[in-house]
């Protein structure tokens, strides 16, 4: 059966709906839409039904239009989703499942769909923050077919934040939204259409080669690059690339670079030799992310050729030329990843001249790969160098070590007495634990799924656009909680000045440990508890502090609202209001509380301090804390 008119007529029923009720008695092609129904009705009571009811819908005297408007519509997208049918090449196919995988065609009530679909059809950036929401309440309503394509084409969104975490979670559909993402596909469009493409080469990679080369043949600006820079998923685009490196001009032509850097063959070897003999330190960024074996033995040769040189020359590092600098600097950049036997030996020598750098590139490199042979360096250089080298260490052996020997080996660092224990030092020096507060600050534990997930970059929590290193697969030692929240004057607990850059806490080390909470293990809720309650104590109440403590089950609140701003009162009326939001007390029990600071203030010149006096009244009137005034006239 051919559906074309109850498709059309569900689209003018979406576009009467955005229009407004004042418009619909006037609008000649819903009337008209409605009037294709006439031929269905006489198939099926439920398209009879939908006939009269669009009749009603646009006759002068309707009353209620918009009543009527979401019945009639939501009728006809159930129609919709027990039929299955999608348009291609100008024919109605019938496909259950339209590619997209198992449970699309749920049918949801129009009223969980209504604030999903206005959100994905409207404007404005107000509306990321009801997708994202929806997304990770709801995530059964990206199912539906009609998400599905309001998906596909929010990638062409004005609000270019939205359409990237819409592509991101298109990415996890897997090989089944393909097809979906080539539907109405246009090489000549513009970035929706180069988002799509992306969407598909990080699914695919080079399983769809073939469409990546014939969308090349007619792709506009940004469709072209997009396709050039997936070219690199296929060894036998080799020759292509060294073609358009020569033919392509401005981005297009960087993609070509980029995406001939990661070609295996001696072709492109022997052409980035060639290019890197002129100028390394220009030309090595377009290798950063090659994972050619080539590519890392040449970035080796170049950056041991610079180190004779400078050896020869007797000059210190200090003294070079800035130009000289920045090239190994360049150059030891892009050896960050990579692990063939000649990029490994290179680590000690440029140790010798910029040890910093040497100790940075060796932990990011372990982040993007565990490959034996970096771990391998690590443990050598930690044992030349000892703490210099200790986040490089203490991460290799978190990913592939048993919890319990990473504990025993690295746990002296942190015991509460600050006592060396075991730990050998170089030079007498004592153990510096920044670098495992370093590492464990890449750590979340996952309350959801159980587990320890740790991320590329510090501080994470498991957004989307988070990038994740790995799981812990054997967990953490739990007697890691002991020693971390026993702790005491080895680490900088406290900000002198808080801004309040970690989640919501002044102190990293805090953030920190929120991230590594466990609300599974009793005796670990209790330590946490009675951690951050003395910490809101001695250093000052913050709304993380509460937020934490009714995570562990925490009872007593009493007195921790006159300690918010103890050491800093620059943000006092702000800080206040946060808490007072969080605290799960009786609005009597917070005015008292809050009574008890504004006492502590007393006479000092404090901003807002007037403010809090008259929080005390509106608090004990029965004025909630979310509704307090900040500002009075």
């Amino acid at each position: 059966m051919n559906l074309s008119a109850i498709y059309e007529l569900r689209d003018r029923l979406e576009a009467a709906a955005i229009a407004g009720m004042n418009l619909v008695g006037e609008d000649f092609r819903l009337k008209r839409a409605v009037e294709q129904m006439k031929a269905l009705s006489q198939a099926s009571p439920v398209f009879a039904k939908i006939y009269q009811m669009g009749c009603q819908l646009t006759e002068e005297g309707c009353q209620d239009r918009a009543g009527v408007l979401l019945d009639v519509l939501a009728l006809v997208d159930a129609v919709l989703c027990t039929q299955g049918t999608f348009l291609k090449e100008g024919q109605w196919e019938t496909d259950g499942n339209l590619a997209c995988g198992e449970g699309t065609w749920v049918n949801f009530p129009y009223s969980a769909m209504a604030p999903l679909l206005e959100a994905f059809q409207g404007t404005g950036s107000g509306r990321y923050g009801v997708i994202r929401d929806a997304y990770d309440k709801q995530p059964e309503l990206f199912q539906d077919y009609r998400i599905k394509n309001l998906m596909v084409k929010a990638l062409g969104d004005s609000y270019g934040e939205l359409a990237d975490m819409v592509a991101q979670w298109l990415q996890k559909e897997g090989a089944q939204i393909i097809p979906l993402l080539k539907h109405g596909f246009d090489p000549e469009g513009k970035r929706d259409m180069a988002r799509r493409l992306q969407v598909i080469e990080a699914v695919a990679g080079k399983e769809e080669n073939q469409f990546y080369l014939e969308v090349l043949k007619t792709a506009g600006k940004e469709v072209k690059e997009a396709a050039i820079h997936a070219l690199r998923c296929h060894a036998e685009n080799e020759q292509l690339l060294l073609d358009l490196v020569k033919s392509e001009k401005g981005k297009a032509k960087d993609m070509a670079y980029f995406s001939l850097a990661c070609m295996e063959g001696k072709g492109a070897a022997e052409y980035w030799k060639k290019q890197m003999d002129k100028n390394p330190g220009k030309w090595v960024l377009y290798l950063v992310n090659s994972p050619a074996v080539w590519a890392s033995d040449l970035i080796a040769d170049h950056v041991n050729k610079w180190l004779d040189t400078y050896d020869a020359s007797g000059i210190l590092w200090k003294n070079l030329k800035r130009e000289d600098q920045l090239e190994l600097l360049a150059l030891w950049n892009g050896a960050e990843g990579k692990h063939s036997a000649k990029i490994c030996g290179c680590y000690e020598r440029v140790y010798q001249v910029i040890p910093k750098e040497a100790a940075e590139g060796l932990e990011n490199s372990l982040k993007w790969s565990m490959h034996p042979a970096l771990c391998q360096v690590a443990e050598e250089m930690y044992q030349a160098h000892g703490d210099e080298f200790l986040a490089s260490v203490f991460w290799a052996d978190l990913m592939t070590k048993e919890p319990q020997q990473v504990f025993e080996r690295f746990g002296g660092y942190v015991k509460p007495e600050g006592v060396p224990g075991f730990i050998k030092h170089i030079g007498g020096k004592k153990p510096d634990p920044s670098g495992i507060f370093k590492i464990l600050a890449h750590i979340k534990y996952r309350e959801e799924t159980g587990n320890y997930v740790i991320y590329r970059m510090p501080g994470n929590n498991g957004a989307e656009s988070d990038e994740m290193a790995g799981v812990l697969e054997k967990g953490l030692d739990l007697r890691w909680y002991e020693l971390l929240l026993n702790l005491k004057n080895t680490f900088p607990i406290q900000r002198k000045k808080a801004y309040y850059h970690y989640g919501g806490h002044s102190s990293q080390y805090d953030a920190m440990l929120e991230r590594l909470f466990r609300s599974d293990v009793e005796w670990i809720r209790d330590a946490y508890g009675k951690y951050f309650y003395w910490n809101a104590r001695h250093r000052g109440t913050e709304a993380a502090d509460i937020r934490i403590l009714k995570k562990c089950g925490w009872s007593d609140y009493k007195g921790l609202l006159a300690h918010v701003g103890k050491r800093d009162q620059t943000q006092l009326v702000y800080n206040v209001r946060q808490v007072l939001e969080e605290l799960p007390l009786g609005n009597e029990e917070m005015a008292e509380e809050l009574k008890l600071l504004v006492e502590g203030i007393g006479k000092k010149a404090v901003n807002g301090a007037g403010i809090l006096e008259r929080w005390v009244d509106e608090l004990k009137s029965g004025t909630q804390a979310g509704e307090l005034k900040q500002f009075y006239r």
